[in-house]
């Protein structure tokens, strides 16, 4: 199959033979490599620094001046387009730093992936992520604060609709909002046409927030207050029929138990170890296969920024997501691409190799399509037709501006 791009959009898709006669400086051959998609990944930190403990990255973002939060936010944005990355959705930062990476990277000014940025996350006075400073405890201050989140520009509203293990004193078991309350945050963010994705990482608070109708659930982790396993099979059903997507994230801690990862840190395996219930990326993950049978929209994303996860390795994430849901490599990339573009609303732009899309492209070593296939090394990453990564090197020192193009 041939690719043909013109100003950096898909412009035709067909069987090379069947192209007319073009000029062989014109044309880049990867007959005996995979040409995906570029990687969306739906859930990213970008101000957040992969330390080893969650304590060490809060740390970093209260102390830190926004001059360095906005160097280390540009860092993880090119590292990212390194991995293959060419869209993310960054869902919680302080001081709407992202928005201005992001803006940076529509000017050309900065490569880096294309930006949906949430600023910083709602949440509850002594919440998950109440140190990137947008609490709010009354309905005054829901409304007020959800139209400045869109006033300010954010492409998307992320709510904690549960403590976190990144906040110590915040409970993940149980939830931070009513339903009610969601409720509002949800029609103020629809209403000035900004979707809504919900940390939740309890039964009571993924119930809440679908009720409320939020666009996406992210983790989606099915415990009850006592952190038993409580995966509710209706409320699965009513995500399907709501159409309400699920972001499952493989972390670091997730990667950790892909077979033959290699070498790890004593501290990274005992924190995989502590998360993990059966100690198998297929064991832990029966719940989001039950998800995908019974037809709910399922997205592979990093959480990036996290600790022991880099920007970078998102191939690892992808592999995360064969090994759990029991999936082909072509299979995880869907989930990786198109799923979570059709997730973040903007499939009709990227996610696919079909002609009217931005030419966002990953070349991988390799064939895969075998069944049995492995992600080769990526070999190169193009973003709006133009190369931006060659054999893991970066290749521009800015990327081609997108005003205009979010």
């Amino acid at each position: 199959m041939a690719v043909r791009i013109d100003d950096g959009v898909i412009a035709d898709v067909r069987p090379f033979s069947e192209l007319p006669d073009i000029g062989a400086a014109d044309v880049v051959d990867h007959s005996a490599a995979t040409v995906a998609p570029g990687f969306v990944d739906a859930h990213v930190h970008l101000l957040f620094t992969c330390d080893v403990d969650h304590e060490q990255t809060r740390a970093g973002v209260e102390t830190s001046r926004p001059a360095e939060l906005a160097l280390a936010g540009a860092r993880n944005a090119i590292e990212c387009l390194l991995g293959g990355v060419t869209t993310v959705r960054d869902l919680g930062d302080t001081e709407f730093i992202t928005l201005d990476i992001r803006d940076a990277v529509n000017a050309g000014a900065l490569p880096g992936p294309r930006i949906l940025a949430a600023g910083p996350p709602l949440t509850t006075t002594g919440g998950h992520l109440h140190w990137c400073g947008n609490t709010v405890d009354s309905a005054d201050e829901i409304r007020r604060a959800t139209r400045l989140l869109c006033t300010r520009g954010v492409d998307v509203v992320k709510v904690m609709a549960s403590g976190g293990n990144m906040t110590r004193g915040s409970n993940k078991l149980l939830p931070q909002f009513d339903t009610a309350e969601l409720e509002l945050i949800v029609t103020e963010a629809h209403r000035l046409g900004r979707r809504v994705a919900a940390h939740a990482l309890n039964t009571e608070s993924i119930r809440r927030a679908v009720r409320a109708g939020v666009d996406t659930i992210e983790h989606c982790t099915w415990v009850d207050a006592n952190g038993d396993p409580d995966l509710d099979l209706e409320l699965v059903k009513e995500m399907a029929e709501r159409g309400v997507a699920a972001t499952i994230t493989m972390a670091g801690i997730s990667r950790v138990l892909l077979p033959g990862f290699g070498e790890v840190g004593e501290e990274e395996l005992r924190a995989a170890r502590a998360m993990s219930a059966t100690g198998s990326l297929f064991g832990d993950m029966e719940w989001a296969r039950i998800m995908q049978a019974e037809g709910v929209h399922l997205a592979i994303a990093s959480d990036g920024g996290v600790r022991f996860t880099p920007f970078r390795r998102f191939d690892q994430t992808i592999e995360c997501g064969m090994a759990g849901l029991g999936a082909t490599a072509s299979q995880a990339i869907a989930l990786s691409t198109l799923r979570a573009a059709q997730a973040l609303g903007i499939d009709d732009r990227v996610g696919s190799i079909d002609v009217g899309k931005r030419a966002d492209l990953v070349v991988i070593d390799g064939r895969l399509d075998d069944e049995s296939a492995r992600l080769g090394a990526l070999r190169q990453v193009w973003r709006d037709g133009v190369l931006v990564v060659d054999d893991g090197r970066l290749t521009v020192e800015t990327a081609p501006s997108t005003s205009g193009v979010r």
